[in-house]
């Protein structure tokens, strides 16, 4: 199975320049975990809710500081027709939370996070019962 269909498309974006709170604004009313960071429309970044809540626990005024002062720039981006299982592995592997899906042109596609991992291998365990009754 591949990632495509699974991820979340309906992404936070925000520019380097907006301030560490206006991306945990944005991630609060959206019930996200993660804005990922777009320059020229193509992703170059990703700030985590986690990121956010490092940043304000070292004494950081959200107001003042800019996303780009906090980005995740261990940005790794991932096809559309990754498989759920590379994902799965690449996640575990590096840590990743989330996974920036784009396109052959590196167009921002989606977001593939651990709540669309955890979908994606319930419908694989589902298919290979269903197969194997």
């Amino acid at each position: 199975m591949e990632i495509g269909p699974l991820t979340t498309r309906a992404v936070l974006t925000v520019k380097e320049d907006d301030s560490l709170r206006e991306a945990a604004v944005g991630m609060v009313e959206r019930g996200v975990g993660s804005a990922v960071v777009l320059v020229d429309r193509k992703p170059v970044g990703i700030v985590t809710d986690r990121d956010v809540m490092r940043a304000y626990a070292q004494g950081a005024d959200g107001q003042t500081r800019n996303v780009a002062d906090y980005l995740s720039r261990r940005l790794l981006t991932a096809p559309a027709t990754m498989s759920v299982r590379e994902a799965a592995q690449i996640m575990r592997d590096r840590g990743f939370r989330h996974l920036v899906v784009v396109d052959d042109a590196g167009a921002l596609v989606g977001v593939f996070s651990m709540r669309d991992l955890v979908v994606g291998l319930l419908q694989e365990i589902q298919a290979s019962a269903s197969a194997s009754a």
